[in-house]
Order: structure tokens, then C-alpha cells, then sequence
């Protein structure tokens, strides 16, 4: 506070004790500019939303009102907010300088006690149902054996610790992304969505996002019920488990992710399976794979059996055939053997009584044929004539005689 009025006394000297009244706003201003922040808790008694891009709202206590203003583009929220409503408003002090209107420009407003966030709360709820981001036909699947994680949670914190300890107890040799948020407090609806937005926008070839944080109520949680943070978590290209808080507690990022888990702990329990458990599986896996396949080898053995069995009765049936087909090609061939032998016999008579039948051999033997002149064989006497020619045939040649009596 001292600052603030050393400052003031500086402005108020160099303006020589007089200001104008844009002076005198523009003072104000700086001297709220000092304060930077301000958390302000009060029940809406007005509110409206002016060309769908500015809000205008006032907050009350029970001895005074304050003017609020925001943008729909900071404030994610504004639909949930109503008449009525206790919230906290997160913002900077400031006088407008024309109308000298006093002012909080609103960059978060969160309801604040339990029964306003339980109807904000419902309210964005219904809507975002509606919408389909709760829907369980577009959650994805996770993938079986996950081997780059990427860890959204506070530095330091118990979720992050028992997260890490469950997931390197259950899995050794996994590689995790961590970036660092608040998960509560002013900035952490910014902060979450930051991280979201880097692990989607950086490839880092991960196979899925977790989001978690320790237990709370419902203002402690306000972070992972925002709007922004909700459709983060529905956008990411990356699957994304949630694990907000205990067991009883569910928030609207754990309807939005495409798993949701009670604790941290059990998010490792649903990410990735006991070393030991998959050990077994495999064991018993390796042992079923044994069992078929000795199996398939039986029954090849079998098939094999069989086809040799069958291979060596063809065989036996076919040596059978060609043995009686060569003893009777033997048969057939001593038959025709002996035929072969009996024409042979019969032959060389033949050749026998040809060659007696030979007139070479008669000739040879001082026998001789007479022909006439016309070459036919003289058979009779009254075939000649006196004087005519005739030749005779004997075994070294021929004679040509002429008939000189006929007797």
C-alpha cells in the first residue's frame, strides 16, 4: 500500500496539485493498475450477454455491488452462469475513463459455494450430453500395451507419485511425457488446456494422455468441470484417460475421456497390466500355442502315416499288376518263341523243297532244258520243224542249235 500512495503523491506533484477529471481517472486507473489481480466473491444480481460477444453482470454482498465485465471468449463458462449465483470473480480492477464507471474486467468467473457449482455443474453437463461428448460409442479404444505416455498433473504432486509408482511397479521400461499444470487456482483452466494443446500439437507419437490429479470437493475440481478443459480432453487427438480425484468423484472430463479412472493409482492399474499377470498370460499362451502346434504335428504325423500307408499299397497294387503283366509277357514270349522256333523249321523246309524244286540244281546235276525259238519250253517234238533254231540251257550256259531231223 505504501507504493500505491508514494505513487499517487508523485502523480499529484507532477500535476501540480491540479487534475482534470481524465486526469484524475487516468490516476485511479494506474493506482488500480498496481494491484494487478483480485479475487472477488458476490451473488449475480444482473447479468446479459450484449451482441454475443460482451457479458455484463453485477455481483453483490449484503452492504454493496460491483459492475463486472468479461468477454464470452474468456469467460468459457458464461453459459452456466445465471441470476442468483454466487461465483468468484477473477480479474483486474479498472475506471472507465470517459464515464469514470467502476469496473472488474472479468478473465474467470467460477461459481463458488457448492450449491452454485453442482447446478453449474448440471447445467453443462445436460448441455455438453446433448452436444454427444459424453457419448460411449466414440470413445476409442486404449491400445493393449502402451509404451509412450504423456502425464498431465501438478509437479510434485500425489497423483503424479502414486501414478509413477503403480506404473513402473506393474510395467517396467515405458517412457513418460510429463508437463507440468496447476490444477487449481486461477490459471489452471489455462494451464490444462496448454498441455493438451502442446502433446497434440507436438508429434510425439504417443499412445495415449492422462489427466489426473488428487481428491477434492467440487471448487477444487472446478478446473477439470470448465468447459475449455472438457473439450480438450473430447478434441484430443491422443486417447485420454482421466483420473480426477477419489472414487465418488466424477467430473465432466472423466465423462469426455475415453476412459475414466477412480484414482490415479487405478489409472496405471487400467493403463498397463502386472508384469507378473502378463508373465502368466503369456506362459499360458505359449503352452496353448505348444499344444496346437503339437497338434497340427500329430495330425500331420498322422497324414503323413496315412499317405505313406496309401503311397505303399499303390505301389503293391501296381508292382502286383506289372508282375503279372511281365509273367505273362514272359508266357506270351516263350509262346511266341516257340512259334517263332516251329516257323523257322518250317521255313527251312520250305527253303529245302525250293531248292530241290531249283532248275539250277537239275541243270548242275547233267540235266538241261530246250527251248524253240519263241523261248518256250520244248515239250514235244511236234513243237519243231526241220531247219528251225532252237537254244538249249544247261548248267554253265546256253547252246543254239538248228534241227536237221526230226525222227
Amino acid at each position: 500500500m505504501s507504493i500505491i500512495i508514494t505513487l499517487c503523491y508523485n502523480m499529484k506533484v507532477e500535476n501540480k496539485g491540479v487534475l482534470s477529471v481524465s486526469e484524475f481517472n487516468e490516476l485511479i486507473n494506474v493506482y488500480l493498475s498496481t494491484m494487478g489481480e483480485v479475487n472477488v466473491k458476490g451473488e449475480i444480481s444482473q447479468f446479459r450477454i450484449s451482441q454475443n460477444k460482451w457479458i455484463f453482470l453485477t455481483i453483490k454482498d449484503n452492504a454493496a455491488t460491483v459492475e463486472v465485465f468479461g468477454t464470452i471468449y474468456n469467460i468459457s463458462n458464461h453459459r452456466e452462469l445465471e441470476e442468483g449465483m454466487v461465483v468468484q470473480i477473477i480479474g483486474t480492477p479498472r475506471l472507465y475513463q470517459k464515464s469514470g464507471r467502476f469496473s472488474i474486467f472479468a478473465n474467470q468467473i467460477s461459481p463458488s459455494g457448492t450449491g452454485a457449482l453442482a447446478l453449474a455443474f448440471e447445467k453443462l453437463k445436460q448441455r455438453l450430453e446433448k452436444e454427444g461428448l459424453f457419448d460411449p460409442n466414440r470413445k476409442r479404444q486404449l491400445p493393449e500395451f502402451p509404451e509412450r505416455i504423456g502425464l498431465i498433473t501438478a509437479k510434485g504432486s500425489r497423483a503424479y507419485s502414486d501414478f509413477a509408482k503403480i506404473l513402473l511397479e506393474r510395467m517396467g521400461g515405458l517412457k513418460i511425457y510429463f508437463y507440468p499444470v496447476s490444477v487449481q487456482g486461477a490459471d489452471s483452466t489455462q494451464s490444462i488446456i496448454r498441455a493438451f494443446t502442446y502433446f497434440n500439437q507436438n508429434n510425439l507419437n504417443l499412445d495415449l494422455l492422462v489427466l489426473t490429479r488428487g481428491g477434492g470437493n467440487l471448487e477444487d475440481l472446478v478446473s477439470f468441470n470448465d468447459e475449455a478443459v472438457v473439450r480438450a480432453v473430447f478434441t484430443s487427438k491422443i486417447p485420454v484417460v482421466c483420473a480426477v480425484g477419489h472414487e465418488e468423484d466424477i467430473s465432466l472430463s472423466d465423462l469426455a475421456a475415453d476412459l475414466r479412472a477412480s484414482t490415479p493409482s487405478n489409472a496405471a492399474e487400467l493403463i498397463v497390466r502386472q508384469r507378473s499377470e502378463l508373465l502368466t498370460h503369456i506362459q499360458s499362451q505359449a503352452r496353448l500355442i505348444e499344444l496346437g502346434l503339437n497338434d497340427i504335428i500329430s495330425e500331420s504325423k498322422r497324414r503323413v502315416f496315412q499317405s505313406i500307408s496309401q503311397l505303399k499299397n499303390h505301389v503293391d497294387q501296381y508292382l502286383f499288376r506289372m508282375q503279372k503283366h511281365i509273367v505273362n509277357f514272359t508266357n506270351q514270349y516263350a509262346n511266341f518263341k516257340h512259334k517263332l522256333v516251329l516257323k523257322s523249321q518250317q521255313l527251312e523246309t520250305l527253303i529245302r523243297i525250293l531248292q530241290n524244286l531249283d532248275y539250277r540244281n537239275l541243270l548242275a546235276k547233267g540235266y538241261s532244258i530246250a527251248y524253240t525259238k519263241d523261248k518256250k519250253i520244248l515239250r514235244s517234238k511236234s513243237q519243231l520243224k526241220s531247219n528251225e533254231n532252237m537254244y538249249t540251257i544247261v548248267a554253265d550256259g546256253k547252246i543254239h542249235s538248228t534241227v536237221i531231223k526230226i525222227e
